[in-house]
C-alpha cells in the first residue's frame, strides 16, 4: 500500500492529469483481466465436444461469458468514476492548456477502451487453441482421410444414386433426371421411379444485362435445352444439352453401389475455407466466386469417384479396413459419438461381385422403442440439435404408377415398377444398428477451420471503438459543463429529435416520399451546422446554460455530424447513377469504397476535433455564470 501511495504521490507531483484519470492503475487492472479471460478462452473448448455444435464462435455471448464481461466493466468503470469526480481540476479555474483538455479525453477513451474489450482476449485465447490443437497439416491428413472413408458412412441413399458418378468418363457430361426432358430413343437408365441419361454440352457466354440488371438469355435457345447455367464476373454462361453419350460400358447396375459415390464430406482448400468464412459473416460473394467453388467441388469429387473406384476394385477388405480404421482413430480423437468398428464395418461394406449398398448406418442413436427417423432431429445428452440432412421418399413422388406434378408415366420406363421395392423402403429395411453422428464432425471441422480463419479483431473492434469514443465523450462533457448542462442537453437533443421526425412527417405528408432522404439529411445537416458554429461565432452573445447545452451536443454528436456528410454524398451519388441506368449494388458509391475505413476516418476526426474544439471550451468557461 505504501508503494502504491508512493507512486500516486510521484504522478500527482509530475504528471497530474495522468494521476487524475487513474489511467495506470486502469490499465494495470484491465490488463489482468484480459490475461484472466485469455486463459479461459483457451481452456474453454478443450473437449472436442464442445466443437461439435454450429456457431462456437457465438459461445462467448451463448454461454453467459459476455455477462461475466459486463459486469466486470460496469464495476470498473464506476469505480474509477468515483475516483476520478473527487478532482476536477478545469470546474475548480485550475490552469489547464488545449493539451491537457485533450489529453484528459484520450486517457478516457483509451480507459474505457481497455476496460470493455475483453471479448478480444477470450478469442485470442480461444483462436490460439484452436491453433495448437488442432495444426493445419495435420487436419489436412485427417481431412483428406475423412473424405476418403465417407464413402462407406452409407448413411445417406442419394450419395449412391447413378447421378453421381463422375469417373471414369462422366466428369464432363451432364445428368438429366427430369422425366419429362428424357429423350426415349436414346440410351436412358432406370432405377425404380428415377431416370438417369447423359449428354454432352455446349456453352454460350453472354455479357449484356437487361434493365434490371438480369443476364439475357441466349437468342435462338430454349430453356428445355438448358441445363444449367454459371456466373461468372461480368458475364454469365448458359450450358445446353448437345447429344446423348450412351455410358453403358461403364455402368454395370442402376443400383445404390459404393462406385457412385462422390459426395466431399468437407473442403479444406482455401477456396472452401474462405466460402465458409463469408457464409458465416454474411459478406456478399462477389461475381464468380460461386464458380470457383463449384470448379474446385467438381475436382474434388472426381478424386473421391476415382479413389473410390480404385480400391474397390482392389477387392483387398485389408485396405478397406486399414482405411476405416484411422478414420475411426480420427473420430476417437474429435470425440464423435459411434458404436463402429473397423472389422464388423467392413463385413457391412465387402461384397465383392457388385459393392451395391446392402446396408445403412444412422446418423444418430435412437432413444429405447424409439423409430429410426432420418428426418427427424434428435437432441443429443448435452441438449444440442443434430441437425440432419433430409432423405427425399422417392415412393411419396409415385401414385399408381404415375409421377406427380409429371406428364409422363413411371410405368413407360420401367414397366416393373410395381414388383420392385421403392428406395425408401429398402433404406428402412437395410438400416442397421450402427450409428455414427457425422453431423457432429462436421461441425467440428466447420468451427475449427471457422475460428482459424475469421479476424475477430476486425470484425467486431469498430462496435468497441465507438462504445469508447461516445462514453468518453459523455464523461468528458460532464467533467466540462457539469451535471445540470449534461442533462438539459440531453433533453434538447431529445427535442430537436421530435421536431426533426415532425417536419419529416409533415414533408412525407404534403410532398410524398421523393426526395425526402435529401430533404431530411439537409434539414438535419443545417440544424447541426447552426449548432457546431454558435459557440464558435457568437460565444459572448449567449447566455452560459445555453453555450453549455450547444458545446455539449457539438462534443457528442460531431462524429454523427461527419457520418451525414458522408451520406449525403453517398445520396448524390446513388442518385447519378440512377441516371445513367447503373444499379444501386453497382454503383461504385464512397460509404461503399471505403467501408469499414469510414469508420477510422471519422473517429480521426472525431479525435481532431475535441482537440480545435478545446479552445472553444476555455472561452466558454471564462463567460460570467
Amino acid at each position: 500500500m505504501q508503494k502504491i501511495n508512493k507512486i500516486n504521490q510521484y504522478l500527482l507531483e509530475k504528471y497530474p492529469t495522468v494521476w487524475n484519470t487513474r489511467i495506470v492503475w486502469m490499465l494495470l487492472a484491465s490488463a489482468v483481466l484480459h490475461i484472466f479471460f485469455f486463459i479461459v478462452g483457451y481452456i474453454s473448448h478443450a473437449d472436442p465436444v464442445s466443437l461439435q455444435k454450429m456457431n462456437v464462435k457465438d459461445d462467448y455471448f451463448r454461454e453467459g461469458m459476455i455477462f461475466i464481461h459486463l459486469i466486470i466493466s460496469v464495476l470498473m468503470m464506476v469505480g474509477w468514476l468515483i475516483m476520478m469526480f473527487k478532482n476536477n481540476a478545469f470546474k475548480n479555474f485550475y490552469p489547464s492548456s488545449k493539451g491537457k483538455l485533450f489529453l484528459q479525453f484520450v486517457q478516457y477513451f483509451i480507459i474505457i477502451f481497455a476496460g470493455t474489450t475483453f471479448y478480444f482476449s477470450y478469442m485470442t485465447g480461444f483462436k490460439l487453441f484452436i491453433k495448437n490443437k488442432y495444426p493445419d497439416q495435420e487436419m489436412t491428413e485427417n481431412i483428406n482421410v475423412i473424405n476418403k472413408a465417407n464413402a462407406f458412412l452409407s448413411q445417406d441413399l442419394e450419395h449412391y444414386t447413378l447421378d453421381n458418378r463422375t469417373f471414369p468418363k462422366f466428369y464432363d457430361l451432364y445428368c438429366e433426371t427430369d422425366i419429362n426432358k428424357i429423350d426415349r430413343n436414346q440410351k436412358y437408365f432406370v432405377y425404380y421411379n428415377r431416370v438417369y441419361q447423359f449428354y454432352n454440352l455446349y456453352s454460350k457466354t453472354v455479357y449484356k444485362k437487361d434493365k434490371y440488371g438480369d443476364f439475357l438469355f441466349p437468342s435462338g435457345e430454349t430453356e428445355k435445352n438448358l441445363a444449367y447455367e454459371e456466373n461468372k464476373k461480368g458475364s454469365k454462361t448458359y450450358y445446353f444439352k448437345k447429344d446423348v453419350v450412351d455410358m453403358s460400358p461403364y455402368i454395370n447396375t442402376t443400383d445404390l453401389t459404393y462406385y457412385n459415390f462422390s459426395d466431399v464430406f468437407y473442403s479444406d482448400d482455401y477456396s472452401g475455407k474462405d466460402y465458409l468464412r463469408m457464409q458465416y459473416s454474411g459478406e456478399e460473394l462477389y461475381d464468380g466466386y460461386n464458380q470457383t467453388i463449384k470448379d474446385s467441388y467438381k475436382k474434388k469429387r472426381f478424386e473421391i469417384n476415382r479413389f473410390t473406384t480404385d480400391l474397390l476394385n482392389k477387392k483387398n477388405p485389408v485396405e478397406i479396413e486399414k482405411l476405416l480404421k484411422s478414420f475411426l482413430d480420427i473420430s476417437k480423437k474429435f470425440g464423435i459419438n459411434n458404436n463402429l468398428d473397423s472389422k464388423s464395418w467392413v463385413k457391412v461394406i465387402y461384397h465383392p461381385n457388385d459393392f451395391n449398398v446392402r446396408y445403412f448406418i444412422k446418423k444418430y442413436k435412437p432413444l429405447p422403442d424409439e423409430e429410426y427417423d432420418v428426418n427427424n432431429v434428435p437432441m443429443d445428452e448435452d441438449g444440442n440439435y443434430i441437425y440432419t440432412k433430409t432423405v427425399t421418399d422417392s415412393a411419396a413422388a409415385v401414385v399408381d404408377g404415375e409421377v406427380v406434378n409429371d406428364s409422363v408415366q413411371i410405368r413407360d420406363f420401367n414397366p416393373d415398377i410395381d414388383n420392385q421395392l421403392s428406395p425408401a423402403e429398402y433404406f428402412k429395411n437395410n438400416t442397421t444398428d450402427y450409428y455414427y453422428y457425422s453431423d457432429n464432425l462436421q461441425n467440428l471441422l466447420n468451427n475449427v477451420d471457422l475460428i482459424k480463419s475469421t479476424d475477430f479483431f476486425s470484425e467486431n473492434i469498430h462496435i468497441y471503438i465507438w462504445i469508447a469514443f461516445f462514453l468518453a465523450t459523455i464523461i468528458f462533457s460532464f467533467r466540462i459543463t457539469g451535471l445540470k448542462s449534461l442533462l438539459f442537453s440531453v433533453i434538447s437533443a431529445g427535442v430537436l429529435f421530435l421536431a426533426v421526425v415532425l417536419v419529416t412527417v409533415l414533408f412525407s405528408a404534403s410532398s410524398g416520399r421523393n426526395g425526402i432522404e435529401f430533404f431530411v439529411s439537409y434539414f438535419v445537416f443545417f440544424i447541426g451546422l447552426a449548432i457546431l458554429l454558435l459557440p464558435i461565432v457568437m460565444m459572448k452573445s449567449l447566455k452560459k446554460l445555453i453555450a453549455s447545452i450547444l458545446i455539449n451536443i457539438s462534443l457528442n454528436g460531431f462524429v454523427l455530424f461527419v457520418l451525414l456528410i458522408f451520406f449525403i454524398i453517398n445520396i448524390h451519388q446513388e442518385e447519378s447513377c440512377e441516371q445513367i441506368n447503373i444499379m444501386s449494388y453497382d454503383c461504385p458509391t464512397i460509404i461503399k469504397t471505403l467501408g469499414f475505413n469510414l469508420s477510422y476516418i471519422i473517429l480521426a476526426c472525431g479525435f481532431i476535433f475535441m482537440y480545435l474544439y478545446t479552445s472553444v471550451l476555455h472561452k466558454w468557461k471564462a463567460m460570467p455564470n
